[in-house]
């Protein structure tokens, strides 16, 4: 059965993902989404297996674009970055 919450977003656009819904998809606090529009809707699903979130995070590093600071941008560079080398040990 699936579970249904109504959410309100906050001032950015950003919400949270209830409780419930995570552990009904077995995902932890730190968790990643695949977010995509689809015929008006927002879908968002689970990435779980390792390899996608290292993937996923060798795309941002290719993104460009003028909505962050190139303060911002560098300092989310140098995090994904460390994220990778972490996950390559």
């Amino acid at each position: 059965m699936d579970t249904i919450r109504f959410v309100k977003s906050f001032s950015k656009g950003q919400i949270t993902i209830p409780k419930s819904l995570r552990d009904s998809l077995g995902m932890t606090d730190d968790f990643w989404l695949k977010l995509y529009a689809q015929n008006g809707r927002i879908i968002a699903e689970p990435v779980n297996e390792e390899k996608n979130k290292v993937d996923y995070a060798k795309k941002l590093l290719t993104v460009k674009g003028k909505w962050f600071s190139a303060d911002e941008i560098v300092d989310n560079r140098k995090q994904i970055e460390k994220q990778l080398e972490k996950r390559a040990r």
